[in-house]
């Protein structure tokens, strides 16, 4: 008798959740695929003194892309620079902690392609370079990093919601080929940028 009465209790208990969700799984459902699943605000990194912007996330929640627009002020880096950048952020592991809504990604792997606007910035060097003088363009930066999370969701209004603070170590393609080519003169630390940054997710 005990036992069926602690049966109907726990039913009870497991009815309410389960349509709580059922309804923010049909909300994620019903949202248009063009809607970004979140956006980012991130001090550095190369892209820029702040920047910040919308990202879609896998099914599996492991894949991040992003597009992040960047502010350098002036009296950060001698011009004013406007930067776009397209980054994507792989997390293959989310461990939970004690307690269920908070997990923590302890390793993610990234790569970024960034431009940067302005008259001093070429895509391709001017005429007046011989061919093949340069072989990079100052517009564009290919990057790649490595970094972590720790993050906690939450419902709101039967709706699914997220907050992470992630950092990243990395560093872009000539700080690379400097360090190789000058290893007797630079040290990792002259090369790698520690961005820190900020997740919401809807």
């Amino acid at each position: 008798m005990k036992n069926s009465h602690k049966f109907l209790l726990f039913l009870i208990l497991l009815i309410p959740s389960a349509a709580f969700a059922q309804r923010a799984e049909a909300f994620q459902q019903s949202r248009k695929w063009y809607l970004p699943d979140h956006l980012k605000l991130q001090f550095a990194g190369g892209i820029g003194f702040l920047s910040g912007g919308p990202g879609y996330l896998s099914k599996n929640e492991t894949l991040e892309t992003d597009v992040l627009f960047g502010f350098l002020p002036q009296k950060f880096g001698g011009d004013a620079l406007i930067t776009i950048t397209g980054k994507t952020t792989y997390s293959p592991w989310r461990i939970p902690l004690r307690r269920e809504s908070y997990y923590v990604a302890p390793f993610s792997l990234g790569f970024y392609l960034s431009y940067t606007f302005g008259p001093q910035f070429d895509t391709k060097w001017p005429a007046y370079y011989p061919k093949g003088y340069y072989w990079w363009a100052t517009t564009f930066r290919p990057a790649a990093y490595i970094g972590g999370k720790l993050g906690k969701n939450f419902i709101v209004k039967d709706r699914k919601r997220g907050f992470e603070f992630y950092y990243e170590l990395g560093t872009y393609d000539l700080m690379l080929i400097s360090y190789v080519q000058n290893r007797g003169y630079l040290d990792v630390s002259d090369i790698v940028n520690l961005s820190l940054g900020v997740k919401y997710g809807f």
